[in-house]
C-alpha cells in the first residue's frame, strides 16, 4: 500500500479547510498586533521575532533529529510572544532586549487541540495565552531566545500548581536533559477557538485579560482602572507561590 484511497478522496477538501484555518490564524494575530500596540489596559506590547510565528513543525525533511516526530509536517501549535514596549530602548531591536530587563513575556498560542505528546487532547481547538516571569540562567539571554524556550519547553501537566481567578499558574523547572534552562513562574488561560469568532470575543476573552494581567504583574506600575471603576489588585491575579 502506498497511497490510501480514503485519504486521497478527502485530501482536496481537507487541504482547503486547513488553509482557511491558517488564514484565520493570521487574521487573529494581526488583530492582536493592532490592539496590543494601544495601552488601553495599562501596557503596550510589542511582538518578539518580528512577523515570525513559533511553530512545532517547520521542516519537510523525511527524518531529522528534532524534538518533534519527523512526520509532523503540519504545525499543530503556532505562537507569538510579546514584551512591554516601555522596556525596549530607542533604536533597539525587540529581539535584542535582555530577558532580565523585560522580566515579563506575554504569549499567545493557538493549537489544533490534539496529537501532542505532553498535552491531553482537548474537546476542540484552543488558544493558550498568558504571562511568563522567566528566569534563565544566563542573565544576558535575550527575549528572543527565552521566548523560543517557552514555546519549546512549556509543560502544563508537569509544572501546574494552582488555579485562581480563572488563571492556571505554576513554575518552570530547568532540565538540562531537554535543554531547558528556565526557572520562574507562568500564568495561563485556555479558551476554545470557537469563543473567538468575532472582534468582541477576541477583545473580551484574550486581549483584555492578557493586557490586564500583564499590567498587574509589572513591578512599580499601578493596575489599570476597569470600566466599572474597580481597580485590579493582586487578588485579581494569581499571587506567585513562594520560591
Amino acid at each position: 500500500m502506498i497511497f490510501r484511497e480514503d485519504v486521497l478522496s478527502e485530501t482536496g477538501t481537507a487541504y482547503r479547510r486547513l488553509t482557511e484555518y491558517y488564514r484565520d490564524i493570521r487574521a487573529f494575530f494581526e488583530v492582536l498586533s493592532v490592539r496590543f500596540a494601544l495601552p488601553e489596559y495599562g501596557v503596550r506590547l510589542r511582538p518578539v521575532a518580528g512577523n515570525e510565528l513559533f511553530s512545532n513543525a517547520n521542516t519537510y525533511l523525511l527524518s531529522d533529529d528534532s524534538a518533534y516526530p519527523y512526520y509532523l509536517w503540519t504545525p499543530t501549535w503556532l505562537g507569538r510572544s510579546y514584551v512591554d514596549a516601555e522596556q525596549v530602548g530607542e533604536g533597539q531591536a525587540v529581539d535584542d532586549l535582555r530577558t532580565s530587563r523585560a522580566r515579563l513575556i506575554a504569549f499567545v498560542w493557538p493549537w489544533l487541540g490534539f496529537n501532542d505528546a505532553y498535552v491531553d487532547d482537548a474537546a476542540q481547538p484552543e488558544c493558550w495565552f498568558g504571562v511568563a516571569q522567566p528566569e534563565p540562567e544566563d542573565e544576558d539571554e535575550t527575549v528572543r531566545v527565552t521566548a523560543q524556550s517557552l514555546f519549546n519547553y512549556f509543560r502544563l501537566e508537569k509544572t501546574f500548581e494552582a488555579e485562581a481567578a480563572g488563571w492556571l499558574t505554576g513554575r518552570f523547572h530547568s532540565n538540562p536533559y531537554i535543554g531547558c534552562n528556565l526557572t520562574g513562574h507562568w500564568f495561563l488561560r485556555r479558551v476554545p477557538l470557537s469563543s473567538l469568532t468575532s472582534y468582541y470575543q477576541v477583545e473580551k476573552n484574550v486581549i483584555r485579560p492578557l493586557g490586564e494581567k500583564f499590567a498587574a504583574l509589572r513591578p512599580g506600575h499601578a493596575a489599570p482602572v476597569r470600566n466599572n471603576g474597580h481597580r485590579a489588585t493582586a487578588l485579581d491575579v494569581v499571587t506567585p507561590p513562594p520560591r
